[in-house]
């Protein structure tokens, strides 16, 4: 029970953090996650016990799975040198060369210990920075580098600490037995992780010619694989991290010429993938923010400001460390990439981009407690704030100076030459183009719309009005957007006030009871109330109104089935009410329209014509039955709107108005909606 109520605790903290991101967007969503653990370590008292082993099984095993099995296969071969060099090369060489300097600069610290700090500084985090990259437009080499570095490096980065943390307790330190520990592990687990990878290719062969194509069996197998690997490896003493990046590639490279690897399994695959990994990740940080107050407790060992010191000054020896060898990395390039050129922006984007994170944090936690002759563990208290403190620093460096960095330089133009310039001006936002190809849509199920099929096309058409209206609230400046507000709330004011005078003509004639009278004419001033935010954008007001409105109908729904009156009954005089109020609705619309005033405001046609869409639906949907071939005809319609959309986005293209990224992601959202209608029919 403590474990259920641990992860939906966990699990609490993840969504409100993603949620307050959308609030923060200069913030990234692992500092918040973070903070938040950090909070209800310190006001609820939340503590987990951190284990390396199971840490690595549980969270970082699936993500580099993830990560490995999804990399770009081309990025992945050109660069293969900086990615292994920055992966094994510079982890040891950081460990070493740092670790002597750490030492000289931290005179607490025994040689040992500044190597154990060295060695799991030194694996990168690209969980922790792709939400700062985003935002700050990294260059995709950069991005590239981080993520495929990120799959080798933290398996060298916890061998070399293994080994420092073996030393410092036993006092003993052999670097041959390291070394040849550190190539049977790194190559045992390369090897376990070759023949697993190929093992699973051919399972997955195997079911697919024997017909087992189901997509959910084939991404549970993806799933269980990394758990799988990762003991597998443990089991005979060998890297589980490096046996899961290596089967991984092996299996992302086999989907190049798997003729079974549908496009369904694909998608589905990836969007399983975001799930677990936007979960796993959000626990990762949690969990650092919750372990912090432990990593910070110094006692009388040293004071708090000298601390800080020692890890700022760690943290500057580790950037160092990488800006120079990316620098000197460059300069290598040069020798067969002779179109390129050594760059320190480019060497300082890279230390920037090597945020520390979850990796770090659970190998220091892991360090025990006592030494192998029952002393304490030398400068453990230090050793856990430096760690938790140069995480800190990574993170709040990143994101103050990356999105300064990362802005591309003017380009300037040699003497003699003009500047170039686009063809055509790309000057369409892409809220306004998807509003373009959405009215696209609309126009299109316009023309299909027959008597046979009217009840489906006002509803599907209201669907997509709803969409525009809100994109328009999104990108539409308010002085061009009032005018279009002010003219529909008249125009929903001339059609409410016929609205209420249908209901008082059929309470006269006794056709409905006051019962029903007056619950319509709540629900008519709850729309006048939505009118009146529509126009003030008083988002506070317009939420408690939505509270207000969800209890007065679940107070009005529990007072008819209470009702002494056939519910039947009421039923009917509900659907009478709301058939007759919206007929007068319509007739007091077309008059207006028909008047001096309506013909005068192209605003108020195109206001009037949504409106009268939305009360002929109303109509409609009362006498439409459904039946076997409704879903055929709704089919039919959605499909013609989303090809619509489609032709609307290639028109949009090659007239210049959008840019090719902004016609991919609009099309993507195309694909994304007809993959949901077309599942839809098949449930």
């Amino acid at each position: 029970m403590e474990l259920l109520q641990t992860i939906v605790g966990l699990t609490s903290l993840v969504v409100i953090g993603n949620i307050l991101s959308h609030f923060l967007k200069r913030v990234p969503v692992s500092l918040i996650q973070i903070s938040l653990g950090l909070l209800a370590a310190l006001f609820l008292n939340v503590h987990i016990e951190l284990d390396t082993e199971w840490f690595l099984l549980l969270f970082i095993a699936p993500l580099l799975y993830s990560d490995a099995w999804r990399f770009p296969k081309r990025e992945l071969w050109e660069l293969r040198g900086a990615i292994f060099g920055n992966a094994i090369l510079l982890v040891f060489l950081t460990t070493i060369l740092g670790g002597f300097i750490i030492y000289g600069l931290v005179p607490e610290l025994p040689l040992p210990v500044a190597f154990a700090i060295a060695a799991i500084l030194s694996p990168t985090d690209p969980v922790a920075v792709a939400a700062i990259a985003k935002q700050a437009k990294l260059p995709p080499s950069i991005m590239h580098l981080v993520a495929g570095e990120s799959l080798i490096n933290d398996a060298s980065g916890l061998v070399g600490f293994n080994f420092a943390v073996k030393a410092a307790s036993a006092g003993t330190f052999s670097l041959l037995a390291a070394t040849g520990n550190f190539f049977y592990i790194s190559l045992m687990g390369t090897l376990i992780g070759l023949v697993l990878g190929f093992l699973l290719n051919v399972l997955g062969d195997f079911l697919s010619s024997k017909g087992a194509t189901d997509v959910v069996l084939r991404v549970v197998l993806q799933l269980f694989s990394p758990f799988l690997l990762y003991l597998l490896a443990e089991e005979v003493h060998a890297s589980g991290v490096i046996a899961v990046v290596v089967s991984a590639i092996v299996q992302n490279l086999h989907t190049k010429n798997d003729a079974d690897y549908s496009g369904e399994l694909h998608v589905v695959g990836i969007n399983t993938w975001n799930v677990f990994g936007y979960l796993l990740n959000g626990y990762i940080f949690v969990i650092l923010g919750i372990e912090l107050p432990l990593a910070t407790e110094l006692g009388n060992v040293i004071s708090v400001p000298m601390a800080i010191w020692y890890a700022f000054i760690t943290w500057v020896v580790i950037f160092g460390m990488r800006v120079i060898w990316t620098y000197i990395n460059q300069w290598v390039r040069l020798k067969n990439h002779h179109n390129e050129t050594a760059s320190w922006r480019v060497a300082l984007l890279s230390g920037l981009s090597g945020v520390r994170g979850a990796v770090t944090m659970a190998g220091v936690l892991s360090v025990p407690l006592v030494t192998d002759a029952g002393m304490p563990f030398p400068q453990r208290a230090l050793m856990l704030f430096i760690a938790a403190v140069v995480i800190i620093i990574s993170l709040l460096a990143a994101i103050i100076f990356l999105p300064l960095l990362a802005e591309k330089p003017k380009t300037q133009v040699p003497p003699g030459e003009k500047s170039p310039q686009a063809v055509v001006a790309q000057h369409m936002s892409e809220p306004r183009a998807r509003v373009y190809v959405l009215q696209s849509a609309v126009r299109e199920i316009e023309t299909r719309r027959r008597e046979s099929n009217q009840a489906i096309a006002y509803e599907i058409i209201l669907r997509y009005q709803m969409q525009i209206r809100q994109l328009q609230m999104r990108f539409m400046k308010i002085d061009k957007l009032s005018p279009i507000l002010k003219a529909e709330m008249n125009l929903r004011e001339i059609a409410l006030e016929a609205e209420r005078s249908a209901l008082r003509g059929l309470l006269v004639d006794e056709k409905i009871t006051p019962l029903v009278f007056a619950s319509e004419n709540r629900r008519i001033d709850r729309v006048e109330a939505d009118l009146d935010d529509l126009i003030t954008h008083d988002k506070t007001k317009r939420t408690w109104r939505q509270l207000k409105r969800f209890v007065i109908s679940t107070r009005r729904s529990i007072r008819i089935w209470l009702s002494d009156d056939s519910s039947d009954r009421l039923i009917a005089e509900y659907k009478l009410a709301r058939h007759e109020s919206s007929k007068a609705a319509i007739a007091a619309i077309s008059t207006y329209l028909a008047s001096e005033d309506g013909q005068a405001s192209k605003t108020d046609q195109t206001a009037a014509y949504n409106l009268i869409i939305m009360y002929r639906s109303r109509l409609e949907h009362q006498k439409h039955n459904g039946g076997q071939s409704e879903a055929l005809v709704r089919m039919d319609l959605e499909v013609a709107g989303l090809n619509a959309q489609r032709e609307a986005t290639q028109h949009l293209y090659d007239a210049h108005f959008i840019s090719a990224e902004t016609g991919l992601r609009i099309r993507q959202m195309i694909n994304f909606a007809e993959a949901g209608l077309l599942t839809d029919e098949e449930e």
